[in-house]
């Protein structure tokens, strides 16, 4: 019988928005259901920030967050463990472009690199994305973009368009 080899625990930055219902309950619901999914040691939460909307056909704001997570887990496992957190909150497989109760994307896992069809990371769009650079620049704000190494710092100063982003709630914390 072989041993499995083991994953070692790398740093995830999640991205959690919600623009349905009870907004920060919904978020915070979200950060507590992926804490009781096993598998991860939360390290980080942003304050929350009320947003724009961006790439969604909605007149809605969102309410978004950054957590920064720690975990071995594979991320296809970790993309199942934030699928279920959207389902506990009543999402439905309706696309990506809709309102939604919460949404949890996957922004950067350790260093990897994965582009398959139903997991790209880092999230491609998230140097466009307020709403992302915002949040994560308040809690690390020395984060480096894998595999550029490039300051989120940057990519914030060069994040232009019409989208807006203002904190709503000084929550945060860091362990």
């Amino acid at each position: 019988m072989s041993a499995r080899r083991r994953t070692p625990e790398r740093t995830v930055v999640l991205s959690l928005g919600s623009n349905l219902g009870p907004r920060e309950e919904h978020i915070l619901a979200g950060v507590s259901r992926l804490e009781g999914a096993g598998g991860l040691r939360l390290e980080a939460l942003s304050s929350l920030y009320e947003t724009s909307p961006v790439g969604i056909a909605t007149s809605r704001a969102f309410i978004n967050a950054i957590l920064i997570v720690g975990t071995a887990l594979p991320a296809k496992d970790l993309l199942a463990v934030c699928r279920e957190a959207e389902r506990a909150a009543g999402r439905t497989a309706d696309g990506p472009s809709r309102d939604r109760q919460l949404d949890v994307d996957i922004v950067f896992c350790g260093d990897e690199v994965i582009d398959e069809r139903d997991l790209a990371i880092p999230h491609p769009r998230f140097h466009e994305r307020l709403f992302v650079l915002v949040p994560l620049a308040e809690i690390r704000p020395a984060f480096r973009v894998p595999p550029s190494g490039k300051a989120i710092a940057d990519y914030l100063r060069s994040c232009g368009g019409d989208a807006w982003a203002r904190k709503v709630s000084g929550r945060s914390w860091i362990r």
